[in-house]
């Protein structure tokens, strides 16, 4: 690769690439039964209580519940209180007993929430809403085009966060792609992320190159 080619890349890297771009988990899925009808068992639990981050979608996977509807609720109710409660800001096919029960957390849902049969009291959880931790944030600090590319970000990709290059073949698009296969390591507050060249796939034209950070 010519040395301008080099030197062009560094100076993209230094500006577009010193980002941290956060990926929340796009759902989480939940499988719940009736279990012995006097609680609900869900994921194999019986009446399990749940941390939910805000900004994170959940989704509960009703199977066998006949008589009884699941509801997401501000505060618990007796016998037979159906709906009454009810929190629906994000939530969809609240009281099912069947299909799913989606719930998205809003950075406003209070804290904390429950779950609980419309029916049988008993039935019923405690949903702990949380704020998610900042993700941590990246800069590119150094890149290396050999036959192999290895780029260095400070940063780290503790505390649930991995790191993820990603790369677009020019600036005429906003098309980012995964790039794989790749390596990184973390050493001291420092990543080396490792990966192939990228002409096979963008030609001859410039490679932009940029660090996003996932949450596990």
């Amino acid at each position: 690769m010519p040395s301008l080619h080099k030197s062009f890349i560094r100076v993209v890297c230094s500006i577009l690439c010193a980002v941290s771009i956060p990926d929340m988990r796009a759902q989480t899925t939940n499988s719940l039964t009736a279990g012995n009808a006097i609680d609900y068992t869900i994921n194999g639990a019986g009446d399990p209580g749940f941390t939910l981050q805000r900004g994170v979608t959940y989704v509960f996977q009703l199977s066998n519940l006949a008589i009884h509807p699941f509801w997401i609720k501000s505060v618990l109710g007796g016998n037979f209180s159906g709906g009454t409660g009810a929190f629906n800001t994000g939530v969809i096919n609240n009281g099912a007993s069947s299909g799913s029960v989606i719930f998205t957390v809003s950075a406003g849902a209070p804290n904390p929430l429950v779950y609980q049969c419309g029916n049988h009291a008993g039935m019923s959880g405690v949903l702990t809403i949380v704020t998610p931790a900042s993700p941590p944030v990246v800069r590119i600090v150094h890149i290396n085009v050999a036959d192999i590319i290895t780029l260095k970000s400070t940063g780290t990709n503790g505390n649930g966060w991995s790191v993820i290059p990603e790369f677009n073949c020019g600036l005429d698009t906003t098309n980012w792609s995964a790039i794989n296969p790749f390596t990184n390591a973390f050493n001291s507050g420092t990543n080396t992320t490792t990966f192939p060249r990228l002409e096979a796939v963008c030609g001859s034209t410039n490679v932009l190159i940029l660090i996003r950070n996932q949450l596990n």
